[in-house]
């Protein structure tokens, strides 16, 4: 399932918040209190990098883009994002892209038969919160850039799924 951000959407909301889930948009919710109108929240039908592609398609066609956009994805949606792949990424995609942020290779032989998912408690619970920060940051920069109007701004926010609560951001 795809999803198009109306015009009216977009020119009625200065910050705009993409959540990929309820669970997305109540984390959110807790620490920065806008209102719901602001809120963006994708099913779990949609594929999250189809529906930014939709929404930058959206932006760029149109003058009327948030000045600001906060994104709250969970760790494969982020990346998605990061890894600016429709599919699900791979996991030599996913150990490249922690390598370039921080992560040893050492670290992470004891992944090499994993799935990407197994490697979001591993930098969690030990508290490899600067590596979620850069992949935040990675994937705010990928968003940005594909705006035409280089002003609009991105938050990109990674949650944690079982405390329902932000775990990392690119602030």
């Amino acid at each position: 399932m795809s999803i198009l951000l109306p015009i009216e959407n977009i020119r009625d909301n200065i910050e705009l918040i993409l959540c990929d889930s309820m669970a997305a948009k109540q984390a959110h919710k807790e620490l920065f209190r806008f209102s719901d109108s602001a809120y963006l929240t994708m099913d779990e039908t949609t594929n999250v990098f189809t529906a930014f592609s939709s929404i930058i398609n959206t932006c760029n066609s149109s003058s009327a883009c948030p000045v600001k956009i906060h994104i709250v994805l969970n760790w494969p949606n982020l990346l998605h994002v990061s890894l600016w792949q429709a599919e699900r990424p791979i996991i030599g995609d996913v150990f490249t892209l922690l390598k370039n942020n921080g992560v040893g290779s050492d670290e992470l032989h004891p992944f090499k038969t994993s799935d990407i998912n197994d490697i979001f408690p591993w930098l969690y619970y030990g508290k490899r919160f600067d590596v979620l920060r850069k992949i935040c940051r990675v994937a705010k920069r990928r968003l940005e850039g594909s705006f035409k109007n280089q002003t609009t701004l991105v938050d990109c926010h990674v949650i944690a799924e079982d405390t329902k609560k932000i775990a990392a951001s690119s602030l």
